[in-house]
């Protein structure tokens, strides 16, 4: 049976030799895979999207919990055939695996009235990922990512502490975040040098930023001189000295000091004001 996949006969039985340079770490205790799933039920009547399905211990999972339809978008075309053979296990669910790299694949196309997506991801893509499926659309109901422990602390650090970035601010500007579980090194093939974090994300009911560019473009002139007061990191924006006084935001403050919300509110400002 599928549900007895363990390391030794994958391995062998399909040669599975992770890729060092598409950052392949897989999980192959179906019990934890389970328990990583678990995070994001119900998966019932939801269309499922999964970046990176490998030799599909995660897909198993998901299959199990009887999903409306499972859409699988793996860039590496040597676990075709693993895939193919978990999902003819299931074939009376709707399936579709599409051999693409995810950061130039059509998303939006795939994207239904009930989606969820979720991934283990590879560790030096992840930011990458997420922001490209920032802000989510309205067919979007949940995201689940495992992340590098580090950067999973990044993106749910607040105000005032030395994880707290353009990536904090971006991504709590349209998602609530939940940390789910932590993952140590060990359960991973091969071991990587650290430990992950499962994070789950919804979009926010309440979104003050009116362009989301806008935001990304600010943040990214902010903390690319985070030492600087905010006045100086952003001296090449016209009137920046009117916008943070508008905002009450002391302009001797450092982009680390300022809220999610005064971010959001500021680069309205500056946009409406250009428009």
């Amino acid at each position: 049976m599928l549900e007895e996949i363990n390391l030794k006969n994958i391995k062998n039985k399909y040669k599975i030799i992770p890729k060092k340079y598409l950052g392949q770490n897989f999980i192959f205790d179906q019990n934890i895979l389970n328990k990583i799933i678990s995070n994001i039920l119900p998966i019932k009547n939801f269309n499922i999207i999964e970046i990176g399905p490998g030799p599909g211990g995660l897909t198993l999972a998901i299959l199990k919990n009887r999903p409306k339809k499972i859409i699988l978008i793996e860039k590496d075309s040597s676990f075709c055939k693993i895939i193919n053979n978990i999902l003819t296990e299931y074939g009376d669910i709707e399936s579709n695996l599409i051999i693409d790299d995810f950061l130039n694949f059509n998303l939006k196309k795939y994207i239904s009235t009930n989606t969820k997506i979720v991934s283990n991801l590879p560790y030096y893509l992840s930011t990458q990922i997420l922001l490209k499926i920032l802000p989510f659309n309205d067919g979007i109901k949940e995201v689940m990512f495992t992340f590098q422990k580090e950067v999973a602390d990044r993106i749910i650090s607040q105000p005032n502490s030395k994880n707290y970035s353009r990536l904090s601010v971006i991504v709590q500007s349209v998602c609530d975040i939940k940390k789910r579980q932590n993952l140590p090194a060990k359960i991973f093939y091969p071991v990587p040098k650290v430990s992950s974090t499962v994070l789950t994300f919804v979009k926010k009911k309440k979104i003050i930023i009116n362009n989301f560019k806008s935001l990304e473009e600010l943040t990214k002139l902010a903390f690319n001189k985070r030492r600087k007061s905010i006045k100086n990191s952003l001296k090449n924006v016209s009137n920046i000295s009117y916008f943070l006084r508008e905002l009450n935001i002391e302009d001797k403050l450092r982009p680390e000091q300022i809220s999610v919300d005064e971010f959001c509110k500021l680069a309205n400002l500056i946009y409406n004001f250009k428009k």
